[in-house]
């Protein structure tokens, strides 16, 4: 009985620390939120006063600060919000709702660095803010640095899923029939059967796409594989079927592809089709012997360290 008893008082001891330091975590928390306001640290001189283009996603924009308010209208000129606003350290608020915030002037940030002319260099001054769902929102001090965000944003995985474009399977396709994107988590794909082409990024680890997939099948019916269509992708091996017409410049390029099997022949390849920065580590190229992909590959081999396997 007294063993158990020590044991119980042990126990009571130890959920005693566990509830001080939980409790400890959480007064944290609640100061420094409060602390980003009353102490603004390195974001104290920052001042938003001005005119800044807004880009949620694919929607832009326009947002006029003064020194305590903000008047936010959208590319129709309507006004969708308007209030007060302050910034804190690496914290916003806009109205009654708090947001966490990074702001960036890479002028000013690298006037120390750049000995020439800075005009020269496209620079940009932004900000942006994280929503409750984890989303970045940017503000741009340029109308032409918004539009690139812009452009850049319609090409993600959240564009695709926000406008319903991905399948039951992960693919999203156009209605031209190109192959945008694939974040299915399957360890082999076969491309479907009403793509033509697969467009650039579409199976990119930078996209956060095809992160598990090892190997991909292309069919017939695809007749283009786009530049940078696998760059920078997790796939250790594709298959290119005969009917595939065209495979342009990076395709492959600075990806992890380890094995690829080419058809009879691909009446358009691009010497740089598996051009790298570093060049190729331990490339197997398969060929059916005598082939025109065969005569081509071994013309123009990649850099680096690669095996032509004829078969």
């Amino acid at each position: 009985m007294k063993s158990k008893r020590i044991k119980l008082k042990r126990v009571l001891i130890i959920d005693g620390i566990i509830l001080i330091i939980l409790l400890s975590m959480f007064i944290f928390v609640r100061c420094r939120h409060r602390d980003a306001f009353t102490d603004k640290g390195y974001y104290k001189n920052i001042s938003l006063k001005g005119t800044w283009y807004k880009v949620d996603l694919d929607e832009m924009y326009v947002v006029q600060f003064d020194e305590s308010n903000f008047d936010e209208k959208d590319v129709y000129g309507e006004q969708p919000n308007r209030g007060n606003y302050e910034v804190g350290n690496h914290a916003l608020k806009l109205g009654s709702k708090q947001y966490s915030m990074k702001y960036v002037n890479e002028v000013k940030e690298l006037e120390d660095i750049i000995d020439d002319d800075m005009e020269q260099y496209e620079l940009k001054e932004y900000f942006y803010i994280i929503d409750n769902d984890g989303n970045k929102i940017y503000y741009f001090r340029e109308e032409e640095d918004a539009a690139d965000q812009l452009e850049y944003n319609c090409q993600t995985n959240a564009y695709y899923e926000k406008s319903g474009m991905f399948d039951e399977n992960g693919f999203a396709i156009d209605e031209e029939g190109m192959l945008l994107a694939y974040n299915g988590d399957k360890q082999e794909v076969t491309i479907p059967e009403s793509v033509t082409g697969i467009a650039e990024n579409a199976f990119s680890a930078d996209y956060d796409r095809a992160v598990n997939t090892h190997k991909v099948i292309v069919p017939a019916n695809v007749k283009k594989i786009e530049s940078g269509a696998f760059l920078f992708s997790n796939v250790d091996t594709v298959v290119i079927n005969e009917g595939v017409e065209e495979i342009q410049d990076w395709a492959f390029g600075d990806s992890h592809i380890k094995e690829i099997f080419l058809p009879e022949q691909i009446p358009n390849m691009s010497l740089k089709m598996f051009e790298t920065e570093e060049g190729v580590d331990g490339l197997k190229i398969h060929c059916p012997v005598d082939s025109q992909t065969e005569t081509f590959v071994k013309s123009n081999p990649p850099e680096g360290r690669y095996e032509i396997i004829s078969e």
